[in-house]
């Protein structure tokens, strides 16, 4: 188990940087600014899904942690 959940840590990790990837041409923000970001939806939805499930993947190893510490 925690092997695998290793490599599913690594993978978020390593996928995030792709949601934050600009590219110019649309919306009404600098490409530049945070409110691009916020104010389009090509780049926001990749943006919330990417934090959402690296906050469901802290929260479960701090759950597993946890449980871990209690079985000793």
């Amino acid at each position: 188990m925690d092997k695998i959940f290793r490599v599913v840590i690594s993978i978020f990790i390593l996928s995030t940087p792709l949601a934050l990837f600009a590219h110019p041409g649309h919306g009404y923000y600098n490409p530049l600014s945070p409110g691009h970001y916020v104010a389009n939806p090509e780049h926001f939805l990749p943006l919330a899904i990417t934090i959402g499930a690296v906050l469901i993947a802290a929260l479960a190893y701090r759950s597993y942690v946890i449980r871990s510490k209690q079985n000793k």
